[in-house]
């Protein structure tokens, strides 16, 4: 077995030299037939009649049939290596050795590598300066051959279409070869649904004095519209504004008239409508929907939604192409282009791109533009009382609050507590609808909590809803303080004089500054760490501190 690098090296220079023998072979058996064609022209002559109706197909049979000769008898290129070897280098022994040597190279029986010295003769001949100059020798005599090819048959072609010489078969093949002194662009088109069409006859011999674009419809209406030509400008043009039908047309010049072109109408794939399906998730309430005609959604976050796309033709490929993300659609047989069922996480602007089977884009792309909605919290906010108020042991302090949802509160209330004790919640109502504003109260009786001077009860408010995954959330207010004052309280002037004029006496005095200042100090680090808490798991949805 031949080493692998060195087999796809020979083997491409074995397959050219192949490819150009067949090319030599084929040559051959078009002069062979080109030979025979002309022979029966010459016979005619002599004979001054034409011979049987059908003998122009004798020069083709001839040729085929050397041709197949040929095809049967073809090598494989893999068979072809030694002779390549010798025709390489006719001239240098010694490279002729090489090659021949490292083609012979096979890996021992116990082993399925080849030998040290093996791999050194594979590598000289693979390395080898002359292979530039194999594969360009090879490539010329590939090249020859493919010319001369060409060129036999091309004469073996004009042979045949002079033997073939009947009225019948002189009138098909005027349909193929326009006339000489007339050429008609654009000839066959194919023409975009209702876009113009620009016909033009560039007269090559003597100018008519005038001439005629004729178009017919298949519907079977005719149009005639005169030609008109610019100065001394040999050619004639005409124009059809707006081309809605395929059909075919000529041009009547002095008596005469040019065959029929073709004209074929296409259309690039385009949107004709796009139908949403929307399914919103089970806990905001919203009933299912279906939006007709629209390339703007907005649905709230986990809805799911798929699209039913009307297209005016049926189409290879169609997708919606985002920034990084591309979603493919399902083509169906009629023009209609589906996108499966997705969830709806993140808001994305998407481009329609439709390619049909002749592989032409849409003209204008369709903007598709998805909003995910955020499932907010809930707005919950203490209304009274404004600030953190002092209030003595026996007071009962009145609260108020209101919560907001757009999907609606499952339950809300207040919640307080004491440093060192659980906190209370109490909650206070239960299932408001969305966009529904709920105001409730609650009297904190601070006798029955034994706060002490000096302490301070935290009070919040809180409300319950269902979060994006469809599982419920809290969300809590901001955490105010009311500190326990004592019965009586003196207030003094400050004696000695420092910025903190009026300061209070007795409790308040000296010690008691310090208290408050520590109490103070207190209340904005718990206020803070709820607040850094609240920020961390979502907008409120931290436990008391």
């Amino acid at each position: 077995m031949m080493e692998a690098r060195l087999q796809a090296q020979l083997g491409a220079l074995a397959q050219m030299r192949s490819q150009a023998r067949l090319f030599r072979a084929l040559a051959l058996c078009w002069a062979i037939a080109a030979a025979t064609g002309l022979a029966l022209i010459i016979i005619e002559n002599i004979l001054g009649r034409n011979l049987r109706h059908h003998i122009w197909l004798l020069p083709l049979v001839v040729g085929l049939a050397a041709a197949g000769v040929v095809l049967m008898r073809q090598k494989k290129p893999a068979d072809e290596i030694p002779q390549l070897i010798l025709e390489l280098e006719p001239d240098e022994l010694a490279i002729q050795h090489l090659l021949a040597t490292a083609a012979e190279q096979k890996p021992p029986a116990t082993s399925a590598d080849f030998g040290f010295l093996q791999m050194r003769v594979i590598e000289e001949v693979l390395a080898h300066p002359r292979q530039a100059v194999w594969r360009r020798q090879l490539r010329q005599r590939l090249a020859w051959a493919q010319t001369a090819q060409a060129i036999t048959l091309l004469a073996l072609f004009v042979i045949v279409l002079a033997l073939n010489r009947g009225a019948a078969r002189s009138a098909a093949l005027a349909r193929f070869l326009p006339a000489n002194e007339i050429t008609v662009a654009p000839g066959d088109a194919q023409v975009e649904r209702g876009t113009g069409l620009v016909v033009a006859a560039r007269f090559d011999g003597a100018l008519p004095a005038e001439a005629t674009l004729v178009l017919n419809s298949e519907s079977g209406k005719e149009s005639r519209i005169p030609m008109a030509r610019q100065l001394a400008d040999p050619i004639f043009g005409a124009s059809v504004p707006e081309i809605s039908a395929a059909g075919v047309y000529h041009i009547e010049y002095g008596g005469k008239k040019t065959r029929d072109y073709k004209i074929t109408i296409f259309e690039f794939p385009a949107l004709v409508r796009a139908d949403a399906d929307l399914i919103y998730p089970a806990y905001t309430g919203l009933t299912n929907r279906t939006i007709r005609d629209t390339l703007r959604v907005s649905a709230v976050q986990g809805s799911h939604l798929s699209f039913t796309l009307q297209l005016n033709k049926q189409v290879a490929r169609a997708r919606l192409v985002g920034k990084g993300q591309t979603l493919a659609l399902t083509t169906q047989n009629n023009p209609i282009a589906l996108l499966p069922e997705m969830l709806l996480t993140n808001s994305a602007r998407y481009s329609l791109e439709l390619v049909d089977a002749e592989g032409r884009s849409n003209k204008f792309a369709a903007d598709f533009v998805l909003q995910a909605l955020t499932n907010q919290r809930p707005q919950v906010k203490l209304v009274f009382p404004r600030g953190d108020p002092r209030v003595s042991r026996l007071e009962e302090l009145q609260l108020q609050a209101e919560a907001l949802d757009d999907f609606g509160l499952l339950k809300y209330g207040i919640g307080f507590g004491v440093a060192g004790r659980e906190p209370q919640f109490i909650e206070l109502g239960q299932s408001a609808p969305a966009n529904t504003k709920r105001q409730f109260g609650y009297l904190i009786s601070l006798e029955k909590l034994r706060v002490e001077v000096d302490q301070a009860v935290a009070y919040f408010a809180w409300a319950d809803d269902y979060g994006p995954d469809g599982q419920s959330r809290r969300t809590f207010s901001d955490m105010f303080f009311a500190e326990v004052r004592p019965f009586e309280e003196i207030f003094r002037e400050d004696q000695s004089g420092g910025p903190e004029s009026g300061g209070q006496g007795g409790s308040q005095s000296g010690g008691g500054n310090e208290r408050t200042r520590l109490a103070e100090l207190q209340k904005q680090i718990v206020v803070a760490t709820w607040n850094l808490q609240r920020e961390k798991s979502g907008a409120g949805s931290a436990a008391p501190p």
